[in-house]
This record gives C-alpha cells, structure tokens and sequence, in this order.
C-alpha cells in the first residue's frame, strides 16, 4: 500500500480524511482487510513522512493515530495522482448550462470538481466548463450526438470508488472526494472556503 499506487491505499487515506483521529485496526475492521503488516506498514509510512502523529491511550495501552494536517496529507497525495490525465473527452454542445448538468446526470455522469463544488453551494470559484466522471459507458455517445455549441464540458474516467451524494436532484462526488479531486487537479484554491465546512471536527 506504500507509495498511494494502489485503490487500497487512497481508501485508507478517505478513512484518515473521515476519522483524522484512528486506530489501525478500525482502519482494517472498516474495508474488512486482515490487521496486520500491510495496514500497520502503512500507516508508519505516514507517520515517518510526519503526515500523521502516533500518540497513545494511556488506559488501555493502544497505539492511536491523529492525522496532522488533512490539507497536507491530500496535497501529499496529489503528487501521485493527476486527474488530468484522466480526462476522456472535451466537448462543446449547443444546450445551455444548467440544462447540461442534467442531462449528465441522468445519464450515468457524476458531477466533481469545480461542478460539484457549486453544487454543493459554493460559488465563490466560478467555472463555467462542466466537469464529471462517466460512470457509465453510454454517456460518451450521447455527448457525441449532441449540436455544437458553447457549453464546455469535460468527462473523466471514473477511477476510485466513492460514495457518491446527490446535490440538486443529480449525482455529485462526495465532499472528501470533491476536495481530494481538486487538489490532483491543481486547483486546490478554490477550497479555500469549503474546506472548513467539510473539516469542522
């Protein structure tokens, strides 16, 4: 799992993002993985790269964990993922904005990045270009039927598991996976304000 190559590896991370205050072994209990050298190996990775701080339960003895930055530990992570190499097509079609998003998510699209963003409320980073995951194969074709236009729209391979939300009656990724995509993106300012709503605990 060393190194963040592996899906196992970002789901320990999304666990650290949820619970920044763990024990390895509810980290094994939580995906069903066998406690032992692979997760524990892991975690002592981060806590060697000081992206997670061991400290100890005086009562019982047990090692315990605590993220120390979780801003620090995506931006760490980031450097292993770029989500623009996972970009399948552009387009540009004729039907306007909002009647796009809709379109796309009722046809297997999930909204992420600065899409999701928005759709979570937050319009303090303006983007116009509409950017989902296609989650399903028929999405591309329907994009390709489409008129020409001035809507741009970006589709990315769905790559890692989420637990997807909806946000105004379509699919959006979830508020850690919103945050974790942006930053693989290069555009983790424009979190600058969501990121306290995410992370209050």
């Amino acid at each position: 799992m060393k190194g963040f190559k592996t899906e196992d590896s970002y789901k320990a991370m999304y666990y650290m993002l949820e619970h920044p205050k763990f024990i390895s072994r509810s980290l094994s209990e939580f995906y069903g993985w066998p406690f032992g050298g692979k997760v524990v190996d892991f975690v002592n990775w981060l806590v060697d790269l000081k992206l997670v701080r061991k400290t100890h339960e005086t009562e019982k003895g047990k090692p315990r964990y605590e993220v120390a930055s979780r801003a620090e530990l995506v931006n760490f992570y980031s450097k292993y993922r770029d989500l623009n190499k996972k970009i399948i097509q552009t387009y540009e079609i004729a039907i306007d904005r909002k009647s796009a998003i809709k379109l796309i998510g009722k046809n297997g699209g999930i909204l992420c990045l600065t899409t999701a963003l928005e759709l979570y409320g937050d319009e303090y980073f303006q983007d116009p270009t509409i950017h989902a995951y296609s989650a399903d194969p028929n999405l591309l074709p329907l994009m390709e039927d489409q008129e020409d236009g001035n809507t741009k729209i970006i589709l990315y391979e769905y790559d890692l598991a989420d637990e997807i939300k909806q946000k105004k009656n379509v699919p959006v990724t979830s508020p850690n996976r919103t945050i974790i995509d942006l930053f693989c993106a290069n555009l983790a300012y424009a979190v600058e304000r969501f990121l306290p709503k995410v992370w209050l605990k």
